[in-house]
């Protein structure tokens, strides 16, 4: 008890023991700090349910709709726990997030461990909203545009994307590579080297010189085809349908050539 004891002292994870009964045998300090239960309420071993109540009226537990389903859930809760089954996030009133997991223990005890993941959801929404914002952006661009990573997986398209070659590829953007979506401009336009030329840009490791080309689509239209490379081995493809004075004899010879080069 006392080995366990330490170890748990330095742990920032608050955790809590409850024996066979539901009454509480081992708490750390973190529990103290996430919780805000004073340590004399903790150490008269109290129920579950009574530091479960305890944090409800100290609002570190998400606010219920009403009481009596509040109370279904906890026990839902031990119950899930009890079996290995519970793990959850609580968003509390004053804006803190909690990671909630419940595992069972020999003898039928439980150990509730309380981690606060505020931080790291806050990082999470950041980035999410800076996604949002890219995307917008580069929806309003009249240039199509794809961009992969440097694995060769599909990071973001624009709907000018879409609107050239006809389909969405960020609706599958797990499954969405280099390898599938040069398949996919391979079917929609005339035989053209330009697609390995382009996979192989794309799995290049080291400098690359930015290289463009053009591609004729099977309903008539030129487009011009750009790869260039990103920070950390990422790539971008633009296309821009030519006007038609611009369409002249497919220039593949030179996109090879700029490859080259």
């Amino acid at each position: 008890m006392q080995t366990l004891t330490k170890t748990f002292a330095q742990l920032p994870i608050g955790l809590a023991i409850f024996d066979r009964q539901r009454k509480l045998q081992l708490f750390n300090p973190a529990l103290m700090d996430l919780t805000t239960l004073p340590p004399d309420f903790l150490s008269l071993r109290p129920s579950l349910l009574s530091v479960l109540d305890a944090m409800r009226d100290r609002k570190m537990l998400p606010e219920p709709k009403d009481y009596r389903d509040w109370r279904r859930q906890i026990v839902d809760m031990e119950r899930a726990a009890a079996s290995g089954l519970y793990e959850e996030t609580w968003s509390l009133p004053d804006g803190q997030t909690y990671k909630v997991v419940g595992r069972p223990h020999p003898n039928g005890a439980l150990a509730l461990m309380i981690e606060d993941i505020s931080n790291e959801m806050l990082r999470t929404r950041r980035y999410r909203a800076d996604l949002e914002l890219g995307q917008s952006v580069i929806d309003e661009v009249d240039e199509a545009i794809v961009v992969f990573a440097q694995s060769g997986q599909l990071v973001m398209s624009n709907t000018a994307y879409a609107a050239i070659w006809g389909h969405d590829p960020a609706e599958l953007m797990g499954d969405s590579t280099v390898r599938s979506l040069s398949a996919h401009w391979r079917a929609q336009s005339a035989p053209s080297v330009i697609w390995s030329e382009a996979e192989d840009y794309v799995a290049t490791v080291g400098d690359r010189a930015t290289w463009q080309g053009e591609a004729r689509l099977l309903d008539g239209r030129l487009v011009s085809c750009r790869f260039a490379p990103l920070a950390a081995g990422a790539t971008l493809a633009l296309f821009r349908p030519l006007p038609v004075a611009d369409t002249g004899q497919v220039r593949l010879a030179e996109s090879a050539g700029l490859r080259r080069a």
